[in-house]
């Protein structure tokens, strides 16, 4: 009986901390299913664009205009020529993008 009042103090700390197992899991993240979709950048309508990160329907738009103006691209490295993709984001979008 005369621990009883540290054992309560103990499992408050400990509730506040945030400690107990049903916490703890619930804190944690699930995991990440990472699924990247490679996108063919001539035949990819602006539905399918958007689905890239950063890209809305302006720019998704903008790319397929500038397809139609100027053909199929001839490379990913193309897109930095379209007015809203500088550098950071062509090298964000380069590894889900291919002109096969």
């Amino acid at each position: 009986m005369k621990y009883y009042p540290y054992f309560l103090a103990l499992m408050f700390v400990v509730g506040i901390a945030g400690l107990s197992p049903a916490t703890v899991s619930a804190a944690e993240p699930p995991a990440a299913k990472v699924s990247v979709e490679i996108i063919h950048l001539n035949q990819a309508t602006a539905e399918q664009l958007q689905d890239l990160p950063g890209v809305g329907p302006a720019l998704s738009e903008r790319i397929i205009s500038y397809r139609d103006q100027h053909g199929p691209f001839s490379s990913v490295d193309q897109l930095a020529d379209v007015k809203g993709i500088g550098a950071a984001k062509l090298a964000k979008l380069k590894g889900q993008l291919t002109i096969d």
